[in-house]
């Protein structure tokens, strides 16, 4: 019987401000024993789920349907209810990051018991994209519930639980098509040590639009009550039905919007969440998937895109978009081009490894929106992005960056640039990895040896080397 290892963990955290649902590489840690001493009748936990980097799959695709802790009466308390909604993941998308996922009330005191509920599909694509396979967390058809049980959680003083679905130490067997797990516990201080970013995807109807402020509050059936929605650098808005540009004074109260950002939590728990978005969509009622990866081919007005994030289990690594019909909130379709990072949103005709998305919405990462092409005419795209090592750091935030040699997918030549990164957001990495001697992949604009940053990869930063070195078991 051949059984593989996969080198991917899923943690679960809770603190007394959020309630995390993580993954990295295992380490070690012990749970708090603590005596119990609420001083809250309840908290407000938030849900978020990160990963490490697979070292034998390119992707780990599951599917989350709910998360449920008992507390030391046996009362069951429910942290997230995605059973109409199942949230589905790519583990390994989701590198030293934190993926906002719930946020709820609950009662103040000791849990004992955290339980998660899954699909029983695990789907496994090989390192070189070429084989889908599905695996199964249980025998039957039915979901797969993981128990993590004998925990000690005090939400009024411990204030974190890490649970670590050691993907290191699951394994596979292609003789039974089972995937057998195994739970840890972890070092809370060790799995928030990985975070680089935390991401959110908000889906829900607008409560208030604040024009003066320019933000949006959402309600978000996950979410909940009171997310705030601030609109980033170069922010657009727009109707996914009709392709238009909106403006934050057209968003009506009631408005279904859809949005990934960045959070901010509040410093306490009666602080507002809030969100950084570069784009917002107003939903269209006929729109069923969504996704994210990076171009590996173009045939006409199809492309076939490497995906690494989508709301829907995909029947292999890629899937092919038309994007015949779609509005650009960022970039042109003469930017597309294999490497270059894109999310899509659009209707789903055929299943499986067959399936084609007919485009609404195509978004370039990194490109410049038509307002910012109009103000600045002679700027051109960088494509998938340009790497080189950082000279020097300016006390703004900008730096010069030595380029050793033009990429395949850039036209950016070998020399030294001076990079400005108002604005930009970090990929990978935080701006306290900006030192001499960094490795840095800077997607933006290019004017004369002038890069203007929209997305940075600081390479080896923040809880890249950790990831790696764990990888290696």
């Amino acid at each position: 019987m051949t059984r593989t290892r996969l080198s991917q963990s899923l943690i679960l955290t809770l603190t007394t401000a959020a309630l995390a649902v993580l993954t990295a590489c295992g380490g070690g840690g012990d749970t708090d024993t603590t005596t119990p001493t609420a001083t809250a009748s309840s908290v407000t936990l938030q849900t978020y789920i990160t990963d490490n980097l697979a070292t034998e799959y390119s992707k780990v695709w599951v599917t989350i349907k709910q998360i449920t802790a008992t507390d030391s009466t046996g009362a069951v308390v429910t942290l997230l209810d995605a059973t109409a909604a199942p949230v589905v993941v790519n583990l390994s998308s989701l590198a030293d990051v934190g993926q906002f996922m719930s946020s709820v009330t609950l009662p103040a005191g000791l849990y004992t018991q955290v339980a998660v509920t899954l699909g029983n599909d695990v789907q496994l694509v090989s390192l070189d994209g070429a084989t889908t396979v599905t695996g199964k967390l249980g025998s039957g058809s039915s979901d797969f519930v993981w128990n993590v049980r004998n925990l000690r959680f005090d939400t009024a003083t411990t204030g974190q639980l890490v649970l670590d679905f050691n993907l290191a130490r699951f394994t596979y067997s292609a003789a039974t098509g089972l995937v057998t797990p195994q739970v840890d516990v972890l070092s809370p201080t060790d799995a928030f040590r990985k975070f680089v970013r935390q991401q959110a995807h908000v889906h829900g109807t607008v409560q208030s639009v604040d024009t003066a402020a320019g933000t949006i509050t959402v309600h978000d059936s996950r979410l909940g009550t009171g997310v705030v929605v601030s609109l980033a650098t170069d922010a657009v808005i727009t109707n996914e039905a009709t392709g238009a540009t909106l403006t934050l004074e057209q968003l009506a109260v009631g408005t279904r919007i859809g949005i990934k950002g960045t959070v901010t939590p509040g410093a306490t728990t009666a602080d507002p969440i809030t969100v950084s978005a570069t784009v917002v969509h107003v939903e269209s009622t006929t729109l069923r998937a969504r996704g994210e990866g990076s171009i590996s081919a173009i045939n006409g007005s199809l492309v076939t895109v490497k995906l690494t994030d989508a709301n829907f289990l995909p029947g292999s690594d890629s899937v092919v978009i038309d994007v015949s019909e779609a509005s650009f909130p960022h970039g042109l379709v003469s930017d597309l081009a294999v490497g270059v990072v894109v999310s899509f949103r659009g209707q789903v005709s055929g299943i499986g490894s067959a399936a084609v998305i007919t485009a609404n919405t195509v978004d370039v990462r990194g490109a410049a929106s038509s307002r910012a092409r109009t103000a600045h005419p002679g700027h051109a795209y960088t494509g998938s992005g340009v790497r080189g090592t950082v000279d020097a750091v300016a006390a703004d935030g900008s730096f010069t960056f030595t380029v050793a040699s033009s990429g395949a997918t850039t036209a950016v030549a070998a020399g030294t640039y001076t990079v400005t990164t108002a604005g930009a957001t970090y990929h990978d990495g935080t701006a306290s990895c900006l030192v001499a001697g960094a490795t840095v992949k800077v997607v933006g604009t290019l004017s004369g040896s002038t890069l203007a940053a929209s997305v940075l990869d600081v390479h080896g930063c923040a809880g890249q080397r950790h990831a790696a070195q764990h990888g290696k078991r």
